[in-house]
């Protein structure tokens, strides 16, 4: 029983002509108002969980507001907290409220130092990178417990009334729910009376809307949110104490209470205190109800998590805004396969599992399978960069499908394999729709969420799984070949190697491939990655379904080590620690994966120490400590650190030569980059940009009105205009990106009002960024392919075998010679002068092939030579080329010089517009901006 389930069933009422049906609770069954009466009482009932679900929120609400991370470790001290009060109160006949506030205060302490030791040190880091480490604490704080425990249960007698009270004419509840009711509310109004008037309220809201701002006043952030967090991680305490009573206290049950607790802060956005207890009251009622109407095992746990799933969906995007802060994620494997290496690494782990004893041949094929799972995460993680939490209970659905096609429709293994790989690939495509429309944290919250539904309703569905007894799928063969792992350990390991080699080689092309460069391409920048033409929907689905696929073919090969499938032991904790070691170990690199997979119990490692006691819930201990390690000294993981301690140690023995100094030294472009792959001639067909009456809105505020522009081929048209203007907002608009609340955009006689970015970027209409918005985690080279990449979807299939090499086109080809940038195709942007990446934006614009080019302050920040440069560049795309050119810059001098026609923006309408002359010649333009203007190479 888990700890959700069992919150619910408090206090049993009696009513006359009931029927016991609901942990004690009646089910009235005649109709009308006393139906109405019953749905009313099962709706009272869920006040008490749900204040529970919101007093545990209001502790993410206090972590949100101070720091802006999403606090996992939450019901790590929940669980800590109600464990010291069980220690105090009930083992050592302490007072219940002496042993209340040891609690709270060991908790708070506690939650202090996981902010100054861990988290502060970490505050340049991701939000994703600092909600990992949450995630790290909660493990380690959980891995503890199970250490002093070991597993076992233990009972705190319940301190509150369980007699019934009648709250409303005909309908009766526990006191004890009333009374948590009571206290949900009173804790709710406490906080926010105090957050809401005293100075240190103040002071924490004034650091939740601007640190910067906050510092200068004197205020001190850091203190703020040392406080907050020590009151964060009281109060979780509290709401442990609270819960004790209710259900034995187990390490692995009370934790699970962060994604109901999430659910209600995320009503209030985590930052409304009185909203997120009327979120947790909302799921706690919704909770009960359903399961007054639905007997089907699961769907009452499920309620909560599934309103966190269409919550998030709802709320959110598309493609994110402009304004939308991009993670910095670890760094991603080249996907180079090295033949001999491979073959060489296989061969050693077959030998060793044919001449080991069988408990060690078990114990190194347990780790092989785990290699299989962690590879999937380096796939959606490492490469699609989505955050998923479920990895670990799709192998579980990978492994109960596989026992089901085995015991009751008799597949042979590998067929059973392929039906695991399938079914856990299309619930992989449908666990991918939250990330069409969340990215980040609630992206990790959504799949959290979602995963809880799948254990509830499919993994921990007694009729579906055969409860505690499993699945007995039949004795595993190969073409009449047995490899049942009781009797032929070492022939069922070298199976189970065979099939991660072949993973790995699957992974490495996919990584080498357009479907590699697209997933990659998302996870550094949507906005970026759809103005190129990629789609951003089905690269997430695809990473979501291979990734699912690994998992499930994972999940089997694990499953069938024993003859018994019980898909209930794959949870969601032991999920979260597969995506935490693959940190650890490297979550871009396959490699990683396989090192991740041995900080896992039951494995390699638990065989070495096979002599420690209790030594499965050590190796989850030592894997948080070395996550947040990681985290601190090195986010790209151990594999990642191994290879540059390599890399320097051979510098020492044999320096690099000149040319290959760095990695970035001259590759000759003719080999293979100018292959332009049968796509499009290196001459765009020439097309015309129409922009009629555009008109662009913000809630009540107009950002551009009624600008109407025509940019024609072989034409280099200028906008200009003082910051906030809306030059940048009117490209939005005609790439796609934000929608119009007037006016059309026609390409030629196509009208592309209603298309997306994708689709604009396919028709020929490129843009380039003010910030670049490279693809850092891909080569100057993969930038540029990704831009030429044709945007066929057999690539996704194909490059799983034969991976396609970047193609690049005459075109840029040339520009990249004229520009004297061919010497950086092999390096990664970060790596490259200001002046140099700005240059390699273009490139990548041009890359597409475009009719129509927009430009966005290209020549910011560049030198006057530089700028002089590009200006020649530009005017020869235009005049040669016969692109359309769309140009926004501050540079006047470069704008007069190289534009055809002008236009000028004030306030988001066009205040002058023709040639350079005649707009530099108007009035309006003369005394109102030659000032804005007054910069290096402009007009002073």
């Amino acid at each position: 029983m888990t700890g959700t389930s069992a919150i619910v069933m408090w206090s049993p009422g009696e009513h006359k002509g009931a029927r016991q049906t609901f942990a004690g609770y009646p089910r009235l069954t005649s109709c009308g108002k006393e139906q109405h009466v019953e749905l009313l009482t099962f709706a009272l009932l869920g006040l008490g969980v749900g204040a529970i679900y919101g007093i545990v929120a209001q502790g993410l609400v206090l972590v949100y507001r101070a720091s802006g991370i999403l606090n996992f470790a939450q019901t790590g001290f929940l669980m800590i907290g109600a464990y010291i009060f069980y220690e105090l109160y009930v083992l050592g006949g302490w007072p219940y409220w002496a042993a209340l506030i040891v609690a709270m205060l060991a908790c708070a302490a506690m939650g202090a130092a996981v902010h100054l030791v861990i988290l502060r040190p970490m505050r340049e880091a991701s939000a994703v990178a600092r909600l990992i480490a949450t995630l790290g604490v909660l493990g380690l704080l959980s891995s503890i417990a199970a250490i002093i425990y070991q597993g076992n249960t233990a009972s705190v007698p319940s301190s509150l009334p369980v007699t019934s009270v009648t709250v409303l004419p005909g309908i009766r509840i526990g006191l004890n729910i009333v009374i948590l009711f009571g206290i949900g509310v009173a804790v709710t109004a406490v906080l926010w009376l105090f957050y809401r008037y005293s100075s240190f309220g103040r002071v924490t809201s004034a650091v939740a809307e601007n640190q910067l701002a906050a510092s200068v006043t004197g205020h001190s952030p850091d203190m703020v949110a040392t406080v907050n967090w020590a009151l964060g991680a009281a109060l979780a305490a509290f709401a442990g104490v609270l819960i004790a009573p209710i259900d034995y206290l187990q390490s692995g049950t009370l934790v699970l209470l962060i994604v109901p607790a999430i659910g209600a802060g995320l009503a209030g956005s985590f930052l409304s205190f009185p909203l997120a207890l009327v979120g947790g009251l909302v799921l706690g009622m919704a909770q009960s109800v359903v399961s007054l109407y639905v007997t089907t095992p699961g769907w009452s746990l499920s309620i909560p998590y599934i309103l966190i799933v269409a919550y998030l969906v709802i709320r959110g995007r598309g493609i994110p805004l402009r304004s939308f802060v991009i993670d910095r994620l670890p760094k991603v494997g080249s996907g180079r396969i090295r033949p001999p290496v491979v073959a060489a690494l296989a061969a050693i782990m077959i030998v060793l599992l044919i001449v080991v004893p069988p408990e060690w041949s078990t114990a190194l094929t347990v780790t092989l399978t785990y290699s299989v799972i962690t590879l999937s995460v380096v796939v959606i993680t490492g490469y699609a960069g989505q955050l998923s939490l479920a990895q670990y209970i799709l192998a579980g659905v990978g492994a109960l499908a596989a026992a089901r096609l085995s015991a009751n429709w008799h597949f042979p293994f590998l067929a059973a394999l392929a039906g695991a790989l399938v079914i856990t690939a299309v619930l992989g495509a449908l666990l991918a729709l939250p990330s069409l429309r969340a990215r980040g944290v609630s992206l990790a919250v959504a799949t959290l969420a979602a995963g809880m539904v799948i254990f509830d309703l499919i993994l921990n569905n007694y009729t579906l799984s055969g409860g505690e007894n499993g699945v007995t799928q039949s004795s595993p063969n190969l073409f009449g070949w047995s490899i049942d792992p009781a009797l032929h350990p070492a022939r069922y390991g070298v199976t189970v190697v065979v099939i991660l080699v072949l993973l790995a080689l699957a992974v490495a092309n996919i990584r080498r491939g357009d479907a590699g460069r697209r997933m990659l391409a998302v996870r550094s920048n949507e906005r970026a990655a759809a103005a190129l033409g990629v789609h951003v929907y089905a690269a997430k689905v695809y990473a979501f379904t291979v990734a699912a696929g690994i998992a499930g073919v994972g999940g089997m090969l694990y499953a069938f080590l024993s003859p018994t499938v019980t898909s209930g032991n794959f949870d969601l904790l032991t999920s979260i620690n597969f995506v935490t070691v693959t940190v650890v170990g490297g979550v871009g690199n396959i490699g990683g994966a396989i090192i991740g997979s041995t900080m896992l119990p039951s494995g390699v490692v638990t065989q070495i120490f096979f002599s420690v006691q209790n030594i499965n819930a050590w190796i989850p201990l030592a894997g948080s400590v070395g996550l947040l390690m990681v985290l601190r000294r090195n986010p790209s993981g151990l594999f990642d650190l191994n290879a540059q301690l390599y890399l320097r140690l051979r510098a020492r023995v044999r320096p690099p030569r000149a040319a290959d100094a760095g990695g970035t030294g001259p590759r000759p472009a003719a080999a293979g980059a100018a292959d332009d792959g049968g796509q499009r001639t290196w001459r765009a067909s020439p097309k015309t940009l129409h922009v009629e009456s555009l008109r662009v809105t913000f809630g009540g505020v107009v950002a551009v009105s009624d600008v109407s522009i025509t940019v024609r081929p072989g034409e280099v048209h200028g906008l200009i205009g003082p910051n906030g203007a809306g030059k940048t907002t009117f490209i939005d608009a005609v790439t796609g990106f934000v929608p119009l609340a007037a006016g059309r955009i026609l390409v030629d006689d196509t009208d592309v009002t209603g298309w997306g970015a994708r689709r604009r970027a396919r028709l020929g209409v490129a843009r380039t960024f003010q910030s670049l918005e490279l693809f850092d985690d891909l080569t100057v080279r993969e930038n540029l392919a990704v831009g030429a990449d044709d945007g066929g979807g057999l690539r996704y299939l194909s490059d799983i075998v034969r991976p396609g090499r970047p193609r690049l086109r005459p075109l840029v080809l040339a520009a990249l010679r004229e520009s004297g940038l061919e010497d950086t195709l092999d390096a990664l942007p970060s790596s490259l002068p200001f002046g140099r990446r700005r240059m390699i934006a273009i490139m990548r614009a041009l890359a597409c092939d475009p009719s129509v080019l927009l430009l966005d302050e290209p020549a910011a920040g560049l030198s006057d030579p530089e700028s002089e440069a590009l200006g020649v560049l530009i005017r020869e795309l235009a005049t040669t080329r016969q692109i359309a050119v769309l140009l926004i810059e501050h540079n006047l001098d470069m704008v007069r010089a190289i534009s055809d026609r002008m236009t000028v923006l004030a306030s988001g309408s066009i205040l002058a517009e023709g040639t350079p002359a005649e707009v530099l010649a108007h009035p309006g333009v003369l005394e109102t901006y030659v000032g804005d203007f007054a910069a290096p190479g402009g007009i002073a």
